[in-house]
């Protein structure tokens, strides 16, 4: 794994002394297992929600699993490469192996969850950038604490070390 963009913040912790945390956006540089289109698929209506299904109830947005793909691909553009290779992996049983575009590095014990921005009506594009837009999916947008401090200021959300921090 690959990290992309990474910066060192001073963080003051309670006793008064500093200690420093590397946060970074990690992204894996090798290519996805099938080009997803994107676009394709919001062109078509698709939302966010419709493949990553979990990204309003739970910590992790998730990743589609192929029978969730299949859903629509076991009869709709099945001339297509990309749904050719699905419609393998789902012959095959085996889940497509989707590399994560986006995480934090461990060591900057960030907990971030998806719901509570869902909740709070943030724009997925907010922090993933026009993923709509392209076909394979890539970091568009760099995460450090200033970006989502920035974020939680403008929106008078939490500033707590604790709300993203464990």
């Amino acid at each position: 794994m690959a990290l992309v963009q990474s910066s060192i913040v001073n963080h003051p912790i309670v006793n008064g002394r500093w200690i420093v945390f590397l946060m970074a956006a990690a992204a894996t540089a090798a290519e996805q297992p099938i080009e997803f289109p994107h676009n394709r698929h919001a062109a078509l209506g698709l939302q966010c929600l419709d493949c990553h299904s979990t990204a309003d109830t739970r910590a992790a947005a998730g990743l589609p699993s192929v029978r969730k793909c299949m859903l629509c691909h076991e009869k709709l553009a099945t001339d297509q490469p990309g749904v050719k290779k699905t419609r393998e992996y789902a012959a095959a049983g085996r889940e497509i192996p989707w590399q994560r575009v986006y995480g934090f590095h461990p060591e900057a014990l960030v907990k971030f969850r998806h719901a509570p921005h869902y909740r709070a009506r943030i724009d997925c594009a907010a922090c993933h950038g026009e993923v709509a837009q392209g076909t394979v999916a890539q970091a568009a947008v760099k995460h450090t604490m200033g970006t989502c401090l920035s974020c939680h200021r403008q929106r008078k959300a939490s500033q707590d070390c604790a709300a993203c921090h464990f």
